[in-house]
């Protein structure tokens, strides 16, 4: 989208209001000195002091009322000199150069909009990238104004400002946010009067969007999107380092078929735990819990190894709902799934399993059209401290408490014809 406008220029010297009150201030010492030692009655001096401070006062408000009509004419987001363009842009590119990858996303983020504001001064920004179905963009950060409200804001890729920006391949604004206000949650534009949106390129494809919010309207001109274009071409680096850095490392502890956390992941997160409840012992119960689908080869083998990462869905989903906020479900490898109980005691942890087994008694997973059958589940657990203290020794008598419970319980995974299902 290729937008043309001007650009005031930004007056200089003093203006009448401060000519006005810099003579002002100048002569009433002046006259106050001549009054004072005049022989003029004290009630003609009372008379002449009001005169001044009155006169004083009218500068004064006609000073600050010629102020606001002058920040009135000036409509657009005044801009910063070339020089100080050339510094910033030079900033982008140290940045460039010295962090890389190595810092936070989040870090790295503020820091680019801190530089990106040396060459445009704007309110808030948030970069977008395309969701896994590619058919819409999210914000994964945001810095500034309305950073919070922005933040996971979603949208359709043919909506708003960067969805713009992504489609066109080019640089484009929302001089007055009626793009934004449509695309939008109100909360995150509040406040904000225009947008511009930068799309991040690599070899001749948008991965990203940055958008940047100002609270006063702005037009874009040749020169000022010369500036946004450059900008683009020295912070897409950056970003693209840290976004694929990113997706690496939550490749790296996301299990491929159900999206949970792995079993690296697992032990991560317990390890913090772990630390937790070290420092309160009795005070902080930490319970370990490891489920898996009772003979879940069998059916697998029977229905296919799509129907049964399907079963490893269903069973994620059902366990997660049925999980506190603060719980941790992971998926281990085959059809286990590890579970992190953060203050919560054997007595607590056996409520939660008791839980989780009538939600799995209510539901019926649809292996086809004409078959369904029940998934029941395999527990084991075991509590900090009185089982252990390590991750590695909680994990292991879970385990084996789970096989306890195996060789009890040699139930088998029944299917039948969908008719005959309650």
């Amino acid at each position: 989208m290729k937008i043309t406008s001007e650009r005031s220029t930004p007056r200089s010297g003093l203006s009448s209001g401060q000519i006005a009150l810099g003579l002002f201030g100048f002569l009433a010492p002046v006259l106050t000195f001549l009054l004072a030692v005049s022989s003029l009655s004290e009630t003609v001096k009372i008379f002449i002091l009001i005169v001044l401070a009155v006169g004083y006062s009218l500068i004064c408000f006609w000073s600050f009322q010629k102020s606001l009509g002058d920040k009135g004419d000036r409509k657009l987001a005044p801009l910063t000199t070339p020089a100080v363009h050339e510094e910033g842009l030079h900033g982008i590119s140290e940045a460039s150069e010295f962090f890389g990858s190595s810092l936070k996303p989040s870090d790295l983020f503020r820091l680019v909009s801190h530089q990106v504001a040396h060459v445009l001064p704007f309110s808030g920004s948030a970069l977008f990238v395309q969701t896994e179905a590619a058919d819409s963009l999210k914000v994964v950060q945001a810095d500034g104004r309305n950073s919070e409200a922005l933040l996971n804001v979603e949208m359709p890729t043919e909506q708003g400002i960067a969805g713009m920006a992504w489609l066109s391949l080019e640089v484009a604004s929302d001089a007055d946010l009626k793009l934004e206000r449509i695309a939008m949650p109100a909360m995150a534009i509040e406040g904000i009067s225009s947008a511009v949106a930068i799309p991040l390129m690599h070899d001749q494809q948008p991965f990203a969007v940055l958008v940047l919010y100002m609270d006063q309207p702005l037009k874009v001109d040749s020169e000022l999107h010369t500036i946004l274009h450059a900008i683009g071409e020295r912070v897409a680096p950056l970003f693209l380092s840290s976004i694929a850095f990113e997706r690496s490392t939550s490749n790296a502890l996301t299990d491929a078929v159900t999206k949970l956390p792995n079993e690296r992941a697992f032990f991560m997160v317990l390890e913090n735990q772990l630390a937790e409840s070290q420092r309160f012992r009795s005070e902080r119960p930490l319970t370990v819990m490891t489920v898996d689908i009772k003979n879940f080869a069998e059916a697998n083998q029977n229905f296919g190894f799509e129907a049964g990462n399907r079963i490893l869905d269903f069973t994620a989903a059902l366990l997660s709902s049925q999980l506190r906020k603060m719980d941790f479900l992971s998926r281990s490898s085959n059809d286990e799934f590890l579970i992190i109980l953060p203050t919560a005691s054997e007595k607590f942890a056996d409520e939660i399993a008791q839980r989780i087994k009538d939600r799995f008694t209510t539901e019926v997973f649809a292996v086809s059209e004409t078959e369904e059958m029940k998934v029941w589940l395999h527990f084991g657990w075991a509590t900090f401290w009185q089982d252990g203290e390590t991750a590695e020794q909680l994990l292991q008598t879970a385990r084996i408490r789970k096989q306890q419970a195996k060789a009890e319980e040699p139930s088998k995974v029944l299917w039948f014809p969908k008719e005959y299902v309650n």
